[in-house]
């Protein structure tokens, strides 16, 4: 630890005291808790393809890549291109353009059990509004959530994502934040993440008062790179189904990057809503939500005259829909759909998955890779985890101290799902491989 500690101090003075001027005014120095790293954030200066540079001149291989957002590497030619054409007819109207309806067009086609969709600024937004439109369509307030699962941070969600607690086939509701009341917790239903028996049994005792089910496909944030199991998909597909709930597929971090058509081409299960975010945006604020048309034009779309209150919702934005993340989003989505990205950076992804777990095991670690398609996570002291309860007997001290030493060594990494970009080489998968080895190798010892 001291020795990745004098590493990372030695090599950053210029973010040092950068956090330190930010400090004054940023709470932690940072826009976002997510930008935090101990001991300090590093301040970075620009940032192509699959590197980025940081204030002291240090050249990093970025396996954050904006937190699953560059699929295509930062400053993407193609994306790049695309934005500079619209920044010289403009950044934002308010007003409709072109350029919403030709996003949602081709989301629609790629993904078609999306046939209407709405744009918002944030992922947390489209879980906010595919949460509201879910218990507008079904007249019922009570939603279910999964334990371990993150949906960003507003109150409905901010449950039992970071513990756990009460019986593991029953889990209580658990706040996640200071400042969330107690009646937000009382109105979500936590269920157990990957046990199919115990998930179907609670819905059906609680089926009359849930207005929505929300699950990730897979679990990023919450507990690292889980996958859902193809059988309790299923089964939580079809319970929703029989009492009619709306189930919601959160996908602001799958969306565009498990396939083109997202989880539901992926696992075979189609929800009735989705939430979007991240790739959709090329690199700009972007999120969005949508679905089924019977739902989305019943209580989304704007009826002439009087507002229906008890039907319709609201959701607007001075920025949703703004020109330039949908030109960016569209340039990824036409880049994607030539078929040229998936392969390689599962590819590479893959390797780094098996390589990090071989160095791992030589040395005599209890690691765990997670991965799905081109994301994963490096956990240890475990050989797995389907749900939380598992996820927290992980080693988390060990996996600080190894992602600190990948850091003091030019790879961008945390505690946090890395993400592979087509913007990555073998030559980068070599120098992670032995990046990986020497701090393992120096932890070892």
């Amino acid at each position: 630890m001291i020795s990745f500690e004098n590493q990372f101090k030695t090599r950053t003075p210029a973010s040092f005291s950068m956090f330190e001027r930010a400090s004054r005014h940023l709470p932690g120095g940072v826009a976002g808790n997510g930008k935090f790293l101990a001991p300090y954030p590093i301040y970075v200066k620009q940032a192509q393809g699959g590197e980025f540079i940081d204030l002291d001149g240090n050249h990093y291989i970025d396996l954050l890549m904006g937190g699953g957002v560059h699929i295509l590497g930062h400053s993407s030619e193609v994306v790049m291109s695309a934005v500079e054409a619209q920044l010289r007819v403009g950044t934002h109207y308010y007003m409709a353009a072109e350029a919403e309806v030709l996003l949602a067009e081709k989301v629609s086609q790629l993904m078609p059990h999306i046939e209407m969709v709405r744009f918002v600024n944030t992922g947390s937004e489209a879980t906010q509004m595919a949460l509201r439109a879910a218990r507008a369509y079904s007249k019922r307030d009570r939603i279910a959530k999964f334990e371990g699962n993150f949906h960003g941070q507003h109150e409905a969600v901010l449950i039992s994502t970071l513990g756990a607690e009460g019986p593991e086939g029953e889990p209580v509701s658990r706040i996640d934040s200071a400042g969330v009341p107690r009646l937000t917790r009382d109105n979500v239903l936590v269920l157990p993440y990957n046990d199919a028996e115990r998930t179907v049994e609670l819905i059906s005792s609680h089926a009359d008062e849930l207005g929505a089910v929300i699950l990730e496909p897979v679990s990023a944030f919450g507990l690292g790179v889980v996958a859902a199991q193809p059988e309790f998909l299923k089964a939580v597909r079809e319970v929703t189904a029989k009492f009619e709930i709306p189930l919601i597929f959160d996908e602001v971090v799958t969306n565009f990057r498990l396939a083109l058509g997202g989880a539901s081409e992926y696992f075979g299960v189609t929800p009735d809503l989705v939430c979007l975010g991240k790739i959709i945006g090329g690199g700009f604020a972007i999120g969005g939500y949508g679905g089924k048309r019977e739902i989305m034009d019943k209580v989304v779309t704007p009826k002439t005259g009087l507002w229906n209150l008890s039907e319709q919702i609201f959701q607007s934005g001075c920025f949703s829909g703004n020109p330039i993340s949908m030109v960016a989003g569209l340039a990824v989505l036409n880049e994607l759909e030539k078929g040229q990205v998936y392969p390689p950076i599962n590819g590479i992804a893959e390797k780094l998955q098996s390589g990090i777990t071989e160095i791992g095991q030589r040395l005599g670690f209890l690691i765990l890779v997670n991965r799905a398609a081109s994301f994963f996570q490096v956990h240890f002291g475990v050989e797995k985890i389907t749900n939380k309860r598992e996820q927290l007997k992980a080693d988390k001290k060990t996996a600080d101290l190894f992602h600190y030493g990948l850091r003091a060594n030019g790879i961008m990494a945390s505690t946090h799902p890395l993400f592979i970009s087509s913007a990555h080489t073998e030559q980068h998968v070599d120098t992670i491989l032995d990046v990986s080895e020497r701090v393992l190798r120096e932890m070892k010892a």
